[in-house]
């Protein structure tokens, strides 16, 4: 990745919090945050998406599962090559912690 994100930087301009700045924090310490910064700036600076779509998990009738994404070039960003979101649908009222979501993480 790129130390310099000048694109990225100007998400961070303004009154409310910014993701952006929080990946910056982890990106110190953890190499997929740092990837992850660099292949986003990569799309803004191509104008288009390095990610591909590897296909849905899911579970069906709740309307959750694991959506896979790739990158498409694991040679520059090789931390986020394939990185995978997990969406949990909780019940209205209900809330998980982040102990049980670490839970589903790890069983993935």
């Amino acid at each position: 990745m790129a130390d310099e994100t000048p694109m990225l930087d100007e998400l961070e301009k303004g009154p409310w919090p910014s993701y952006v700045t929080e990946i910056k924090r982890m990106a110190k310490k953890n190499a997929a945050a740092k990837d992850l910064l660099g292949i986003q700036e990569q799309s803004y600076k191509d104008r288009v998406t390095h990610w591909k779509h590897g296909g849905i998990v899911g579970v069906t009738g709740y309307g959750a599962g694991v959506i896979g994404r790739y990158c498409d070039s694991p040679d520059k960003f090789p931390a986020v090559s394939a990185f995978h979101t997990v969406r949990v649908n909780n019940p209205a009222g209900w809330f998980y912690t982040t102990k049980s979501l670490r839970t589903i993480c790890d069983i993935w």
